[in-house]
């Protein structure tokens, strides 16, 4: 028996794991002790994943679809069916889909394969929403389009912040870091309308009304301002926008959002003062699958900056990821918003670096996100999916009017069976590939087992359907493409297999000014002054004001359950999260919907009591669950019940999945 090192592909934490290998096939996972991150931890998750690993649900055969059902092919017939089918669409028409779960090296050539050779740049992840805005907002904001801090100094913070989101669920180890910080004296404190398991860990909770965190996040900005705590030479020289920020700060009255938010001014005042005097602050909020919105995580920057906390150790402002590879896939370019390395897609001098790259002309025309092309584009004919994401099977109806299909997947699964032709790939554990964490540690996993005969690397079925197309790529392993990367992508261009092998990670960027990594973002290294990011839209109170509390008098939000309570095929495969999630679903087996004490007792309901949600366009019946976690006024269902994708949700579902902000309008009524 052999146990091989290897990285959880789990959530954006990427712990280190040990997997025990007997007769080619993983059969448990234990904690490294070793890791710098994860330190001999595991989550339930990460605990369980050689159950997903030993699944029999695999896909061992390249397959065709004829009529309604599929016939298995040879590897070469479903190249050539593939390109012979490819070659009728190019730009617009096709729409290329991602996967957060592939390594970089799998990700940066499916990028390659979409822009040089399909000439489209309908490039994206399905859950890359929050994070894609929140580099937007980094790179203009300080230069630096990722997490600024390192989670390995967690433990020296004195101050910590989460803001959003529930990370004792999204990144439990992450969490457990902050307990640990907690306990050694580090001052926590958690914004979120829910009261949630990081709450409770918490010296202050501000519980703002839904939809208004980032009224609140501004609110602390401007009490910083008004009790004096805003260095003026600070600002003259490192921030080049100071003077119209704090002008747009002081229409903001904090008695105003107080009223508006439902957290007292005193509070307000007191933990901005607790953040100012801290010299040491980590900031958390969540992107990827459950997100802040724009304005939100724009506030956070301008608060981290007004504080004067960019560029100091053991601190920083730290999106958190919650899938493997999410931050990964963003470095390698698959956003219709950036080119690899965060180039801007809407610069020329972006698109000619990248020819002279690559050596072939590309495409100009803007692109949009596979989601958005679903919905929007009615050009688009062609469809190209690695590890599907459940949300796109809300948009089936469209897919099964494209001309063609292609899946590529290692588990079987129902977007498998929309699919025209379908290539196996394999699992992490059968192939060489980098993944990068939250933190921005890229690490490598290696080859642990050999995969099932005729199962071919994702970038070996790229590389010959871009041959078969007409341009032919030279790699012959992932440690190739690992090697054009680092000329292709700055902040990798220090790395390779060789400094990885010797390493648990290396956290970019990785250059020749940074040969070991970059720990944190150095305020004298950003290349320009740093820029408050902020709209001065005269309705900032807009959408507070107009909830139609008579008709609709509920605000529901949606998030995450235990386990994941929703369509996500890779926990399903995993017997113990599986088992209870089967567990609740014993309890609720119609679901949920959350209610405070207060608006239960209004409403003479008790628990499990069948109630309506109803909304401006439908309707859904489900349980209630009475809880003490809620505000009165607050409705909240777990995230995703099956049923709500194309019923009650429609349209409006992509929001409240991804926008911790977006709140919408109901009424609740008994069932008699």
């Amino acid at each position: 028996m052999s146990y091989y090192r290897g990285i959880c592909n789990f959530c954006g934490t990427g712990c280190g794991h040990l997997l025990q290998v007997e007769n080619n096939r993983v059969r448990g996972v234990y904690p490294l002790p070793g890791h710098p991150l994860s330190r001999g931890r595991l989550c339930v998750r990460g605990w369980h994943i050689h159950e997903l690993l030993q699944t029999e649900e695999r896909i061992t055969r390249p397959m065709i679809k004829e009529g309604d059902s599929f016939r298995p092919v040879s590897y070469e017939e479903a190249i050539e069916f593939t390109a012979s089918r490819l070659k009728n669409f190019r730009g617009r028409e096709v729409a290329c889909l991602g996967s957060p779960r592939a390594s970089n090296e799998e990700n940066y050539l499916f990028g390659k394969f979409a822009r040089a050779v399909m000439k489209s740049n309908n490039l994206s992840l399905t859950s890359d929403a929050g994070l894609e805005e929140s580099a937007r907002i980094l790179l203009e904001g300080c230069g630096f389009p990722a997490m600024t801090g390192s989670l390995s100094e967690l433990r020296q913070a004195e101050f910590i912040m989460v803001v959003g989101g529930d990370l004792t669920k999204q990144n439990p180890i992450i969490a457990s870091e902050i307990h640990f910080a907690r306990r050694s004296g580090a001052f926590l404190a958690t914004i979120s309308p829910r009261k949630t398991q990081m709450a409770r860990l918490s010296q202050k909770h501000l519980r703002p009304n839904p939809g208004t965190i980032w009224l609140l996040l501004e609110a602390l900005a401007r009490a910083l301002q008004t009790e004096g705590l805003v260095k003026a030479d600070y600002l003259d020289d490192k921030i080049e926008n100071a003077r119209q920020y704090l002008e747009y700060l002081d229409s903001l009255h904090l008695k105003q959002v107080s009223e508006l938010t439902g957290v007292e001014e005193q509070e307000i005042i007191l933990l901005a003062r607790k953040f100012y005097e801290s010299e040491s602050a980590y900031v958390f909020y969540p992107v990827g699958i459950q997100s802040l919105d724009r304005r939100s995580m724009s506030a956070l920057l301008n608060l981290f900056l007004l504080a004067g906390k960019p560029g100091r150790p053991a601190g920083g402002l730290c999106p958190v990821t919650g899938i493997s590879n999410l931050l990964g896939s963003l470095d390698m370019g698959v956003s219709p918003a950036f080119l690899p390395g965060y180039f801007p897609a809407d610069k020329e001098i972006s698109w000619k670096r990248l020819e002279e790259l690559w050596q072939v002309s590309l495409d100009r025309t803007p692109g949009q996100s596979a989601g958005s092309c679903l919905l929007e584009n009615q050009s688009l004919r062609a469809l190209l999916v690695v590890d599907h994401d459940e949300e796109i099977i809300r948009h089936i109806n469209r897919i099964k009017e494209l001309d063609f299909v292609v899946y590529f997947g290692a588990y079987q699964n129902a977007f498998a069976g929309l699919a025209s032709v379908v290539f196996p790939r394999l699992s992490y554990v059968e192939e060489d590939g980098t993944y990068t964490n939250s933190e921005r540690r890229v690490q490598l996993s290696q080859k642990k087992v050999e995969p099932p005969a005729g199962i071919r690397p994702l970038w070996e079925t790229l590389s010959r359907l871009a041959g078969a197309l007409g341009q032919p790529w030279p790699y012959k392993s992932a440690e190739d493409i690992m090697a054009e990367i680092s000329r292709v992508v700055p902040q990798y261009s220090g790395l390779s297999y060789e400094k990885l092998r010797a390493s648990p990670g290396i956290k970019w960027p990785v250059d020749d000014l940074h040969l070991s990594g970059t720990e944190y973002l150095l305020a004298e290294e950003a290349g320009c002054r740093f820029r408050f990011v902020f709209d001065r839209s005269p309705d900032r109170f807009q959408n507070i004001s107009s909830v139609n509390e008579g008709r609709f008098p509920f605000k529901l939000v949606v998030g995450r359950s235990n386990y994941f309570w929703h369509q996500n095929s890779v926990m399903k495969r995993t017997f113990i999260p599986k088992r209870e999630y089967n567990a609740l679903l014993l309890l609720y087996p119609k679901g949920f919907v959350e209610i405070s004490e207060e608006d239960a007792r209004a409403l003479g309901l008790r628990e499990k009591q069948p109630v309506r949600i109803i909304s401006e366009a439908a309707e859904i019946k489900l349980a209630a669950r009475i809880s003490p976690d809620i505000l009165p006024g607050m409705l909240y269902i777990p995230y995703f019940i099956e049923e709500m994708i194309s019923g009650f949700l429609h349209h409006q579902a992509s929001d409240l999945e991804k926008n911790e902000e977006f709140f919408l309008p109901v009424r609740l009524e008994k069932v008699e």
